[in-house]
């Protein structure tokens, strides 16, 4: 009887509690704030290098053309061309065979123009071919070659009136077969591939290069002089020498492009963005290597690994005029 009846008090008293509670009455569970981890920002996505291709020759007007006598000398063209001329024999009854022994004629002289003119290039600031011509018999063999392969520019010129035949010739100032290789000869070698050459560039060259796919030096307020190998000074300090490195590259591109206009060529997709520094004086006994004042010369340097890279890639263009 006891033990019903406590079951039974129980029940009431749970009953009697429920009822206590207001109705719509909700409990609610207090959460406890918990530290979160801090949120990793991405990993930063690593830019390849992509250095500025190879330039091809510049094409524009302006040429720069040193005229001498029976000839020119086409820093812009790379090239150097002879006139040569012959007469045709009056006395000749055929005059198919006259022609054709005068325009063989004209291109011997021509040809003999050819070697005069091309002793006159400079090599660098310090000399021309004729002197290292004197110097070294295999430069005067290799220029004598050189001259030989010569080939005809244009078609035979004939003047009936004065029987005249004229024939020009011309030569290449760089490359395989050009005067180049008559001072730096080509290596017998394969040179280092493009990659490799990449590989090899300094961290301060890989950012300027990231800025600047060439280097403009305008020199022709200070008479610059064309050469085969200008050399490049901080304020007499040497930055750049082609000459030597014309022996490393069997491509024979480690030169610098020479224009007349630079209107005309910067702002072209091909060239990129640019560096332009005006060349402070001419220096050398020929005058043909470009000094810069140590203010412009400062952003290279620190990067002349850089410098041989645009040479190798023809992305050194110099602003000269006659």
């Amino acid at each position: 009887m006891n033990r019903q009846y406590g079951r039974t008090h129980f029940g009431l008293m749970v009953v009697s509690l429920m009822l206590l509670v207001p109705a719509g009455c909700v409990t609610r569970t207090t959460a406890v704030p918990v530290a979160s981890a801090p949120v990793q920002p991405p990993p930063a996505v690593k830019v390849p290098f992509e250095p500025p291709p190879p330039l091809g020759p510049i094409i524009a007007p302006g040429e720069v053309r040193e005229l001498v006598p029976g000839g020119v000398i086409d820093w812009s063209g790379r090239t150097v061309r002879a006139r040569g001329a012959g007469v045709l024999d009056p006395g000749n009854s055929n005059r198919d065979l006259a022609r054709q022994m005068a325009e063989r004629a004209a291109t011997v002289v021509a040809q003999r123009n050819l070697f005069e003119i091309v002793k006159g290039v400079r090599v660098d600031s310090d000399s021309r071919l004729q002197d290292l011509m004197a110097e070294r018999d295999s430069v005067y063999r290799r220029v004598e070659a050189v001259v030989k392969g010569a080939r005809q520019h244009g078609p035979a010129r004939y003047d009936s009136t004065a029987g005249i035949v004229e024939v020009e010739m011309e030569c290449d100032l760089y490359g395989e077969g050009g005067l180049e290789g008559t001072v730096a000869p080509l290596p017998a070698v394969a040179p280092q591939s493009e990659g490799n050459a990449e590989g090899s560039l300094s961290p301060a060259a890989r950012e300027f290069l990231s800025h600047y796919s060439a280097l403009v030096l305008d020199g022709a307020g200070a008479g610059l002089k064309p050469a085969l190998f200008p050399k490049l000074y901080d304020d007499g300090v040497l930055l750049l020498d082609p000459l030597e490195l014309a022996g490393a590259d069997a491509s024979g591109a480690r030169t610098v492009q020479y224009v007349g206009r630079l209107d005309l060529i910067l702002g072209r997709p091909a060239l990129g963005q640019t560096m332009t520094l005006r060349v402070r004086e001419a220096g050398g006994r020929l005058g043909s290597d470009a000094v810069l004042g140590r203010a412009d010369a400062s952003p290279l340097r620190e990067v002349r690994d850089a410098l041989e890279f645009l040479l190798g890639r023809g992305r050194i263009i110099v602003k000269t005029t006659f």
